[in-house]
């Protein structure tokens, strides 16, 4: 007869042996996105590993663009359920929605200020698209971009000094960054082509942007200190969606080298690259984890547009949405502060 040898025992006797064994750690944080699996558009959250599936709106509209505050405790999104989009804020778990931009006009894309104070966002107030701030509560709005073009989708700078955002004003899509009160505007893109997609790098010293100036769409990263552009990327395909890790040293980003769309990581030190998804169906809009141990993804690999989260090194992929999202990028809920002092 086999006698059966505890688990424990086996591992402590490793142990003793000085063998390390390496246990395949599950993704974790959690993810807000979007979906219609309701009949319209709604935001829902999910854990990394696929529990704990919640739908936190349930209005008539369309609630989109779900922003994580920087704390982790609450969410800005765009809803049309009074009539025309506006601002929304609600706590993590879905309670005390409210409008905060209550204007007749459509007010969309917010974006926190890094101290969760501010939000930026896009509004066609005065007649034409401007980006604007205010306080989290709604009051104190302030006009940031100032222009008679068409100004939109703010991105703010991780030390709250900078907000980027698209613009027409030179006849053509441009990025352009200003100053957190608007003052400052310089544009970063400088070409007539199209630009777009802002993000800054951790560190706020670079942007990474994709850019038509190729023929094809390229990355491209702005060292913004020294005013120089360089392509990331580097082929002849569509790549686009593109996000900084953590520790601002790579970028995963969508790209088409074989037709379909994958998901792939640049190294910004070597140049290097890898191929994540590496699957034939199309898999794109790629998200960091904050811990940088985990990349959510969209794919249409079932069929139809699904979340998936993968580890950093393209392993271990699942479907965690349980179900059909809407194709708007998930976005990852930041851990809470750490805690300082005694």
């Amino acid at each position: 007869m086999l006698k059966t040898i505890p688990a424990l025992s086996i591992l402590l006797a490793l142990t003793a042996l000085g063998v390390t064994l390496t246990v395949a750690q599950q993704p974790v944080g959690q993810l807000a996105f979007v979906t219609d699996r309701d009949g319209n558009a709604e935001v829902y959250v999910v854990n990394a590993d696929g529990t704990g599936l919640k739908r936190l709106t349930q209005a008539p509209g369309d609630d989109l663009e779900p922003v994580w505050a920087p704390d982790g405790k609450a969410l800005a999104f765009t809803s049309d359920r009074d009539g025309n989009q506006e601002i929304y804020l609600m706590v993590a778990d879905g309670s005390g929605q409210k409008n905060i931009t209550r204007n007749p006009a459509a007010d969309c894309y917010p974006c926190w200020a890094p101290d969760g104070t501010r939000l930026a966002f896009a509004s066609d107030r005065v007649d034409d698209s401007e980006v604007f701030a205010c306080n989290r509560d709604g009051s104190g709005v302030t006009a940031i971009s100032r222009s008679p073009a068409w100004d939109s989708l703010p991105q703010w700078s991780p030390a709250g000094d900078l907000i980027a955002f698209l613009t027409d004003r030179d006849q053509n899509q441009e990025i352009m960054v200003c100053r957190a009160d608007g003052s400052g505007t310089a544009n970063v893109t400088r070409h007539e082509a199209w630009d777009g997609d802002p993000r800054f790098s951790p560190d706020g010293r670079m942007l990474l942007f994709r850019s038509h100036r190729d023929g094809n769409i390229n990355l491209y990263v702005a060292e913004l200190a020294m005013a120089r552009l360089w392509n990331l990327s580097q082929n002849q395909v569509w790549n686009e969606e593109g996000d900084w890790s953590p520790d601002g040293k790579k970028v995963v980003y969508a790209s088409s080298p074989q037709g379909n769309r994958e998901v792939v990581v640049a190294d910004l030190a070597t140049g290097g690259k890898a191929n994540l998804s590496n699957h034939s169906a199309n898999d794109w809009a790629p998200r960091w984890s904050p811990d940088g141990r985990a990349i959510a993804f969209l794919s249409d690999r079932s069929g139809e547009t699904r979340l998936y989260v993968m580890n950093a090194d393209g392993s271990g992929v699942r479907e965690v949405g349980s179900g059909p999202v809407m194709d708007s990028p998930p976005a990852w809920r930041p851990p809470p502060p750490t805690k300082t002092g005694g």
